[in-house]
């Protein structure tokens, strides 16, 4: 028995250094991890891509829209954006509801919505007009990034 104690002892002194315990690390498995890094990737692309849409779409309205307005109707103007900017997303750039849903937080029953009031409101030429402008500066600006629109 003392003998069987020394051979485990010698044994476990040749595979830890002294004063330090060998602990098992957790091996992930590479698919998973490959899988998850790929997906917050992706996410991340559609984030920055559905804010900078959002981001032309608001500067784009700045220039064309009043500056003098009340709070409430800011309110409603940052709502319309939100809603543009999905619906480009969506039609120009050839993203899913739950695509957009994710990159902006919301739920896609909320993107879907936005995007049947834009399609409605496209019945006025200058919201038709505003509304393509902003494809079509969303398809440049992705191809010129490197993203296929």
């Amino acid at each position: 028995m003392p003998q069987q104690q020394a051979i485990s002892a010698s044994s476990a002194s040749a595979a830890t250094p002294v004063g330090r315990t060998a602990i098992p690390s957790p091996q992930p498995a590479p698919s998973q991890s490959l899988a998850q890094a790929a997906d917050r990737a992706a996410l991340a692309d559609r984030r920055i891509v559905c804010m900078v849409v959002r981001q032309l779409t608001a500067e784009l309205l700045g220039v064309v829209g009043d500056r003098q307005e009340v709070r409430r109707a800011r309110r409603r103007a940052s709502c319309h954006v939100r809603q543009i900017a999905m619906y480009v997303c969506h039609v120009a750039l050839s993203m899913s509801y739950g695509e957009i849903a994710e990159a902006f937080g919301l739920d896609r029953t909320t993107v879907s919505h936005a995007c049947h009031v834009v399609e409605d409101r496209r019945d006025d030429p200058a919201f038709d007009t505003f509304v393509s402008t902003v494809e079509r500066l969303a398809e440049s600006v992705c191809m010129v990034a490197g993203r296929p629109a």
